[in-house]
């Protein structure tokens, strides 16, 4: 699965892009170039997002540093807008973005330095998503879901043994926050349970919690 290296403030919670870019990638977090530097070493993300405004700083000498000791790691510096017109500005990162954007700009930034045959694969527990192709690999067969429904699991494996409200997915999967009719996603959860459940009428799996949400409790692979 591709790996991102996020370096933000502490306090960004607000304004973090930790849990859209979790939709997509696993994300390695950061909060100082330092740091920044040893999740890199340690663990070899495929590419690093530095949001200098949630650091209130124009994140120059940081980028600088990460470039020294990442030479080939592809580098997304994020600024606090707009652009500067500066044609003698000289920046060691990859690519300069500037708030305001969209979160798909950055999604789309982020492929622009990937390789195009990567294949997104989410792994928790003995449950393994191929989210290109649809397909859910349990035990020794395979399953081919629709999109919602591999997007809505994707959201549970991203996310092992927390709670995931129903207000969060229904905003992360439909977009949209009306929960006046929610049948839709009580039919996904159905599905989902018939796809990993021995018994989808006594989940073990996804737990609900009545009156929030969701819970994915993780079964170790075998072997």
């Amino acid at each position: 699965m591709t790996t991102v290296l996020l370096l933000e403030s502490e306090r960004s919670n607000g304004t973090s892009y930790e849990w859209a870019l979790s939709k997509h990638y696993q994300v390695l977090k950061a909060h100082t170039g330092r740091s920044a530097v040893a999740v890199a070493r340690a663990n070899t993300p495929d590419i690093c997002v530095l949001d200098a405004a949630s650091l209130r700083t124009s994140g120059d000498r940081i980028c600088s540093a990460l470039r020294e000791e990442l030479v080939s790691l592809p580098i997304i510096h994020i600024k606090a807008g707009p652009p500067t017109p500066d044609p003698e500005e000289r920046s060691p990162a990859t690519e300069l973005l500037y708030l305001p954007f969209t979160f798909r700009k950055l999604h789309n930034r982020i492929k622009r330095y990937l390789p195009a045959s990567a294949e997104t694969i989410l792994q928790a527990g003995d449950l393994q998503l191929n989210l290109n192709k649809g397909l859910l690999m349990l035990g020794s067969g395979e399953q081919k879901l629709t999109p919602k429904v591999a997007a809505l699991l994707a959201i549970f494996m991203r996310h092992p043994n927390e709670l995931v409200e129903r207000q969060t997915l229904m905003r992360e999967v439909w977009q949209t926050d009306y929960m006046g009719d929610t049948r839709t996603l009580d039919v996904h959860i159905r599905w989902i349970r018939q796809a990993i459940e021995e018994n989808p009428n006594k989940p073990t799996r996804l737990r609900t919690v009545r009156g929030r949400g969701y819970r994915l409790e993780l079964v170790p692979p075998q072997g």
